[in-house]
């Protein structure tokens, strides 16, 4: 099992075509994120602690507004992205 790190798109384009691949390394914890971002765990909950906190926040795809959806009594239940549609839930 590996752990999945993200990277902002526009530092993945960066790189260029012609630029020799990178072998990543496999990190020695499954919570450890390679090369130092953040692991895909630590963008979920933090997008989710936020949007519980009726807060709009960042799309973790596509860098754009992730808005709380609600459900009963006016809790949050997750949330959708209004640039790209991914929802959280």
């Amino acid at each position: 099992m590996t752990t999945l790190t993200v990277t902002p798109a526009a530092r993945a384009r960066s790189a260029g075509a012609g630029a020799p691949r990178r072998i990543a390394r496999r990190p020695g914890s499954l919570f450890d994120g390679a090369g130092g971002g953040p692991t895909l765990d630590q963008v979920v909950s933090g997008a989710w602690e936020e949007l519980t906190a009726h807060a709009v926040v960042e799309c973790p795809l596509c860098d754009g507004e992730l808005e709380p959806e609600y459900g009963q009594h006016a809790l949050p239940i997750g949330g959708r992205c209004r640039r790209c549609g991914t929802t959280l839930s």
